[in-house]
């Protein structure tokens, strides 16, 4: 079998030769480790994200024969315009470690009721986004990998967190509670301009699309708000994504054991938990014995306890047990629980890929 043929086997319940191996978000990967896998300064990976179609190609290309991961998610594209009026010459190009720094969430309230969600949020069209050029990354690497490698056109965050981008990240949740109505309203809108992102997504011609339902789990919502600001949105973009003839896969980065029936009702193909930390625990097993008959788990081994600091032999034991748990659902995916750290290092990286494919999938 090769890569597509088993990622699409475990996601539908058939029987593979051994499961798939896999970081997901693994884009961020090629980010913090830009140097190490390409052998060049880490300020060219803003270059890189401007290059031309079969430049970022020819570098991607790069990157995946060092770290194999079986699914591939390349990345969005910035527009024709700003790759063309791009100049690294005349710009101070930062490196990735000094854009990321600069992010923080939005504290401020732009809406406080309908007039004004409608006059911020304008819906752009699915073709609009297309044209720009969007996906010409993501279309490149499908032309060139997408025969035996499963591709992950691209990920949309659920509309619970996107809100914050609206009301202020610390107001979102007070409101949930005082002005649901609003929260509500938002979230329609923003589900509007997410199911354009899925019919965007699905025009590169991959083989999955993901929703990262960012804030929604036990750490930080209780299951009757899950159930009502986050269920029926989530129904909506998986449907969408099934009827354009992709693959859904759900991520989760928090604690889901209390919510697990409820995550099974959307009707995706498959499931991604963060490890066990932070005061929760998501445990593989459970997983896959509650709801692992109707959702395909994806692996959730600790990116930083295991898989950076571990030993040869834990790691080798971790891989060894969530195989086992796996084996009691349809199906699995070898994963980590998070992304890749940027102190993790290649080497590593590979010995986890190696150890993954020693597992034999279900007899």
């Amino acid at each position: 079998m090769n890569s597509k043929e088993r990622v699409y086997a475990v996601l539908e319940g058939k029987q593979v030769d051994r499961f798939p191996v896999t970081v997901l978000y693994n884009f961020l990967y090629y980010r913090d480790h830009f140097t190490e896998l390409t052998g060049r300064p880490s300020q060219e990976f803003t270059v890189w994200q401007h290059a031309q179609p079969e430049e970022y190609l020819k570098t991607y290309r790069l990157m995946v024969e060092k770290a194999p991961f079986e699914i591939l998610q390349p990345n969005e594209a910035p527009s024709r315009q700003k790759r063309d009026n791009f100049n690294p010459a005349a710009e101070n190009v930062p490196t990735p470690a000094q854009t990321e720094s600069k992010h923080v969430a939005n504290e401020t309230q732009y809406v406080f009721n309908k007039k004004d969600i409608d006059e911020r949020i304008k819906i752009n069209k699915a073709e609009n986004l297309i044209a720009s050029g969007l996906n010409d990354y993501r279309e490149s690497v499908v032309a060139a990998f997408g025969k035996d490698h499963f591709i992950l056109s691209k990920g949309v965050i659920g509309t619970l967190y996107s809100c914050s981008a609206h009301v202020g990240l610390t107001n979102l949740f007070s409101m949930l509670i005082e002005k649901p109505d609003i929260i509500e309203y938002l979230s329609k809108k923003i589900l509007e301009q997410n199911i354009e992102k899925i019919r965007q997504a699905a025009a590169v011609g991959g083989d999955a699309i993901f929703i990262d339902d960012a804030m929604t789990t036990c750490d930080m919502i209780s299951v009757e708000h899950y159930e009502r600001f986050s269920l029926p949105y989530m129904k909506e973009m998986v449907r969408e994504i099934h009827n354009l003839g992709h693959k859904a896969i759900l991520i989760y980065f928090g604690g889901i054991a209390d919510r697990l029936e409820q995550i099974a009702s959307i009707g995706a193909d498959g499931l991604s938990a963060e490890a066990s930390m932070k005061g929760y625990t998501n445990d593989i097993s459970e997983i896959a014995r509650k709801i692992g008959d109707r959702i395909t788990p994806f692996g959730n081994i600790d990116p930083v306890g295991m898989l950076q600091n571990g030993s040869d032999e834990e790691l080798e034991a971790e891989i060894q047990r969530q195989a086992e748990a796996g084996r009691h659902a349809r199906g699995f995916i070898m994963c980590t629980g998070s992304p890749i750290t940027p102190a993790t290092q290649l080497e590593r990286v590979q010995r986890f890929i190696k150890l993954g494919h020693k597992q034999m999938g279900k007899n």
